[in-house]
């Protein structure tokens, strides 16, 4: 395994920031409303059991004070109905009275049918403590009256209440949390797509991506810093590309003429036996001499020698189809390659159209006029070899028998 496969195998065994922040925005989200409901509930319940202390001691010395002259006189029967009147609506369960005297009893006490269900009353009873006053007259304590809350209206009270408290936990909680989600995409969706961007700029080099603008600051500033370094790339691989262009093309292409060198021409010939051997069809090579080109150059110079093998190049790529392919072997020599032609009266009219082509005058640069004329050797695939040697050696001897028998003319 790489190391690029194993840093890969690493970072996919990690949890992604997209997870991670989910994770602890969840877990932070949860702890926070728990935290707050239990701690609101608390102080909720506290607060509301003190109330409702206070307000049976209220209700007690309210009491103490109705009865306080039935208990003087002993007049049973009043109590009963006096607190009868008031503490039906003071959600009171019982009503015990202690004399000084030291007998006790039950002086009032709420009906079977309105009272609680047993666990809510044992919930009560848990919740709520009893409430003791003295009833008093002129200064003067003639019993101790204690009271049982009922606590329905409390009870109802704070589990509506609890219930309110939990549907705010959970709106609460909804709306953190989709704050947080928010908050979550507008700060990894950015960095997902720098990721991305990465990746495919890694994978595929192309350098003309660009990372999108992001709502917070820093990812910004990092998506600004990022996209110069793709445009520095970019322009580092434009330049590289034409770089590489350059070198192949010069490794290629004669730089004076612009047609193929000698080492580019002798890879096609052979991409091309090796096709004509496959597919049994013919192919042809034309060996090029100037005729004269010497004494052209001794009496011009160099300058009109190099202007005579550019217009040698274009004459003759002008007597070729596109598929042909023409290259300057040296000095002023040349080959062309005639794919799929093999017959002798189609290649000798491709001669005589290229010698009919360079024949014609060329104004030098200088003002002067001169004639060219070339020497043409041919060579066909199978009939004269079957590689690179064999046809360059035939081409080269047909080429050096035309020269014999007085230039300007082709020779097979």
């Amino acid at each position: 395994m790489t190391q690029s496969h194993q840093h890969r195998h690493r970072s996919a065994a990690l949890p992604s920031l997209k997870t991670l922040y989910k994770r602890t925005s969840l877990t932070v989200v949860l702890c926070s409303v728990v935290l707050v409901g239990v701690v609101m509930g608390l102080i909720g319940v506290l607060k509301l059991l003190s109330l409702a202390h206070m307000n049976l001691q209220l209700v007690a010395r309210s009491a103490a004070v109705t009865i306080e002259a039935s208990v003087y006189f002993d007049d049973r029967e009043v109590m009963q109905e006096q607190l009868q009147q008031l503490l039906p609506q003071a959600d009171v369960v019982k009503a015990h009275l202690s004399l000084v005297s030291g007998e006790r009893f039950d002086i009032w006490v709420l009906p079977d049918d309105e009272r609680l269900r047993p666990w809510m009353h044992a919930l009560v009873e848990q919740m709520f403590d009893p409430v003791s006053v003295a009833v008093q007259m002129q200064g003067e304590t003639l019993a101790t009256l204690t009271l049982w809350p009922k606590g329905e209206r409390i009870l109802r009270f704070m589990l509506s209440g609890l219930l309110a408290l939990v549907v705010c936990m959970l709106l609460t909680g909804g709306l953190i949390w989709r704050v947080t989600q928010r908050l979550q995409r507008q700060l990894s969706e950015p960095l997902l797509e720098l990721a991305d961007i990465t990746a495919r700029v890694r994978s595929s080099r192309d350098f003309s991506l660009r990372v999108s603008r992001s709502q917070i600051a820093e990812i910004d500033h990092l998506r600004v810093d990022f996209n110069a370094l793709l445009d520095e790339l970019h322009q580092w691989q434009g330049a590289m590309e034409a770089m590489n262009h350059d070198l192949h093309y010069h490794a290629h292409h004669d730089t004076l003429t612009g047609v193929s060198n000698r080492h580019y021409f002798e890879k096609a010939l052979q991409r091309a036996l090796d096709y004509a051997a496959a597919h049994a069809t013919p192919l042809s090579i034309l060996y090029i001499d100037g005729d004269g080109f010497k004494t052209i150059n001794d009496t011009y110079g160099h300058a009109a020698g190099d202007q005579v093998l550019q217009a040698l190049a274009v004459r003759i790529q002008s007597a070729l189809r596109e598929t042909d392919l023409v290259a300057r072997m040296g000095g002023d020599e040349f080959c062309v390659l005639l794919n799929h032609v093999g017959d002798l009266d189609e290649v000798e009219r491709v001669c005589l159209k290229m010698l009919h082509a360079v024949n014609q005058p060329l104004e030098l640069s200088s003002g002067d006029e001169v004639t060219l004329s070339i020497s043409i050797g041919v060579a066909r695939y199978p009939e004269q070899g079957s590689s690179v040697d064999e046809l360059m050696h035939a081409a080269d001897a047909a080429m050096y028998g035309v020269k014999r028998e007085g230039k300007n003319g082709c020779g097979f």
